[in-house]
C-alpha cells in the first residue's frame, strides 16, 4: 500500500514584489522575497507531500512556480486574491489554495447553510475531492478561520468608539469569538451533509487562529460525549491524536508565548477507511523568525503520513 503524506502552512503573506499588502509599508525587497522562495523550496522538498493546504496567499501563479515542479501539479481555490479598489498593486485580502500529487475535481467554496442567522462568511473555506491512485477519493476542506484581533472588528459607531480601549479589545474579542464560531460550524455541517449523501474519507485542515481544545472549536478536534451517536466516519478528531506522540509543539508564538494554531482533522476512522495502520505526526518549526516582514512564516508547518 502507498503511503499518504498531508500538510497544512500557514505562508505568512505570500506576496511578489512588486505588490504590497495590505499596506505600503509592507513590500518585499527582491532578495528578501528570493529568500522566501529558497525557504519555501527547500522546506517542501524535505517534506514530499501529496497534498498541501497553503493559507495567505496572494501571488498565485508565483507559487504554482514553486510547486509544480515538486510535484504538485494540481492546485484548486475557490477565490481570488483581493486588490485595493484605488491601488492596483495593493492585496487587501489573500486566499486559501489546496495543491496536490493527483487530479482535485468537484472544487467548491461552501457558503452558511439557511438555517443559520449567520452573515456570509469573511474567508473563503475550499471543499473539493483528490483522486488517489490507490484510494480514490478523499475529499479535503482547506479553511483560515477569522482571526481573533479586535482591529478585526472596528467598528465606526460613536458610541462603540467612546468606550475605554479596554472594553473596546474585550468586545472585540467576543464578536471575534462568535464570528469564528460561525465559520467553523458552518464548516462543520457542510462536512456532516456531505458524509450522509456520500461517505469519504475526510481531512479538514488549515490554520484555526485559536486553540481549539480550549476554544468551541473543541467538537471539531477532540473527544465529546456528543459525537458518540455518530457513524465512525463523520466522528471528527484532531489528527495528533491518533498518532504515538504524547506532547506536540506549538505551530506559533506570539511575543514568545507558543500555542497551538494549525490543524490537521479528519474522521476517527480515517485509517481503516483507508485501509492502513499508522498515522505519524509532524511539526516543522526550525524557519520560524520574529521578523517585521516575515521571509519564511510565523507558523510551523504540519504533516502527517499515513501508512
Amino acid at each position: 500500500m502507498m503511503s499518504l503524506t498531508v500538510t497544512t502552512l500557514n505562508l505568512c503573506n505570500f506576496c511578489a514584489p512588486p505588490y504590497s499588502f495590505y499596506d505600503f509599508e509592507t513590500t518585499y525587497a527582491t532578495a528578501q522575497w528570493q529568500q522566501k522562495q529558497t525557504w519555501l523550496t527547500q522546506l517542501l522538498e524535505l517534506v514530499k507531500s501529496d497534498i498541501i493546504c497553503f493559507q495567505e496567499v496572494f501571488s498565485i501563479q508565483e507559487l504554482n512556480d514553486i510547486i509544480a515542479p515538486l510535484g504538485l501539479s494540481h492546485f484548486a481555490y475557490c477565490d481570488e486574491p483581493a486588490i485595493d479598489t484605488n491601488n492596483p498593486y495593493l492585496y487587501k485580502r489573500p486566499i486559501v489554495l489546496m495543491a496536490s500529487r493527483y487530479p482535485l475535481v468537484n472544487i467548491r467554496r461552501i457558503t452558511h447553510p439557511s438555517f443559520l442567522n449567520m452573515a456570509p462568511l469573511s474567508r473563503e473555506v475550499i471543499n473539493c475531492e483528490v483522486i488517489h491512485p490507490e484510494y480514490g477519493h478523499i475529499r479535503l476542506y482547506g479553511t483560515h478561520l477569522k482571526s481573533k484581533r479586535a482591529t478585526d472588528f472596528v467598528l465606526d459607531h460613536p458610541e462603540y468608539q467612546s468606550l475605554p480601549q479596554a472594553s473596546i479589545q474585550h468586545i472585540g474579542r467576543l464578536l471575534s469569538d462568535k464570528q469564528r464560531s460561525d465559520e467553523a460550524m458552518a464548516l462543520y455541517i457542510d462536512f456532516m451533509t456531505q458524509q450522509a449523501s456520500q461517505p469519504l474519507p475526510t481531512f479538514i485542515m488549515g490554520d484555526f487562529n485559536q486553540q481549539a481544545i480550549q476554544s468551541n472549536l473543541a467538537f471539531f478536534t477532540e473527544h465529546t460525549e456528543s459525537k458518540e451517536t455518530l457513524e465512525s466516519d463523520a466522528k471528527l478528531l484532531d489528527s495528533f491524536y491518533l498518532s504515538t506522540l504524547q506532547t506536540r509543539k506549538p505551530t506559533h508564538y506570539f511575543y514568545g508565548n507558543g500555542s497551538v494554531l494549525d490543524y490537521i482533522v479528519c474522521p476517527e476512522s480515517i485509517l481503516s477507511q483507508l485501509n492502513l495502520n499508522e498515522l505519524t505526526f509532524n511539526v516543522l518549526d526550525d524557519h520560524i523568525s520574529q521578523d517585521e516582514i516575515n521571509m519564511t512564516t510565523d507558523h510551523a508547518l504540519v504533516s502527517i503520513t499515513l501508512s
